[in-house]
């Protein structure tokens, strides 16, 4: 009998403000499975899709080197055209790469992208999942560009989408799994602008009154629990872990990472999913999911989610 070949998920994870010792134990337990660690550029006026955390011990961290690391500029649109940006953004990414190795960039915009690739060839870019790449034709105009793409969250749960974008994109595919964003939010451009200016302190979800309404519409959100990660295989190369917010908490971050990395069941409420997680415990069979890879996205002439969602629900 021949012995199966177990691939190692290989996991690019966000940073929280913790200190050196955090990611030495990490190092530890889990440095095998991690590519790098992203954290958001310290830019004036270029946002990285999320408000303002703490950075008390990101140098600190850098310097240490403990793991490879990626620098997010991604605002879901840049506050101005890329000309009156580039010349500081070159001198950031500089500035990180000569003095604490940092040799990924994930963006939003194709044509800093293609600056980037211009001045520091030997960077690995990736699209960001802001970047909403959902189609091959979108997919394949990233080739010689970018090295890696997230596709956008709205086709997590479309096998078929990911496998035409697998296919169009010749460079590596990462999936981020436990963001509970809804798919096609109506609010998400604004959402994430909102959380990425400057300028609005405590920026809130803006999908409350939808899942007010359809609470139900939660089990379609874009993620994909540890247990069910092998219903993918042949789509991705890394998975990425959200969670500069909501796995701020060591011991949950530590959680979520472990069973992610070691197919661990977990309820969608404990990924650290964010504002549109299911707002309960609820097991999600295999049986059930598989309906969600396949189903045409048809919901207003399905109660697939609905009758799961309400029979699951606590009274």
């Amino acid at each position: 009998m021949l012995n199966m070949i177990i691939r190692e998920k290989i996991f690019v994870i966000p940073y929280v403000d913790q200190p050196v010792a955090f990611w030495e134990k990490l190092k530890k337990q889990f440095g095998k499975n991690i590519r790098e660690v992203y954290f958001p550029i310290q830019h004036d006026c270029v946002g990285t899709g999320r408000p303002l955390l703490p950075i008390r011990n990101l140098y600190d961290f850098l310097s240490s080197r403990i793991f490879s690391t990626s620098v997010l500029i991604n605002p879901v649109i840049l506050p101005y055209p890329v000309e009156h940006l580039s010349d500081s953004i070159l001198a950031m990414i500089n500035h990180l790469n000569a003095d604490f190795g940092v040799k990924s960039v994930s963006l939003t915009d194709i044509r800093l992208a293609r600056l980037i690739r211009q001045e520091r060839p030997q960077m690995n870019l990736t699209a960001s999942v802001l970047m909403d790449i959902f189609t091959p034709q979108q997919a394949s105009l990233l080739n010689g560009v970018f090295d890696t793409l997230v596709p956008a969250s709205r086709v997590l749960k479309n096998l078929t989408v990911l496998k035409s974008l697998r296919k169009a994109f010749k460079g590596k595919i990462r999936l981020l799994v436990n963001e509970s964003c809804l798919p096609n939010c109506l609010s998400r451009t604004q959402h994430f602008y909102e959380m990425s200016n400057r300028e609005i302190q405590f920026p809130k979800s803006l999908c409350h009154e939808t899942i007010a309404e359809n609470p139900w519409i939660t089990l379609t959100g874009s993620w994909v629990l540890p247990q069910h990660l092998h219903l993918y295989e042949g789509i991705y190369d890394e998975i990425k872990l959200s969670g500069r917010v909501t796995l701020c908490d060591p011991e949950r971050y530590n959680t979520v990472l472990d069973s992610y990395i070691n197919s661990k069941p977990m309820t969608p409420d404990l990924i650290g999913g964010g504002p549109a997680s299911v707002p309960f415990p609820v097991e999600i069979s295999e049986h059930f999911f598989r309906k969600t890879l396949e189903c045409e996205k048809n919901c207003h002439e399905c109660n697939i989610c609905r009758d799961y969602f309400f029979t699951n629900k606590p009274c």
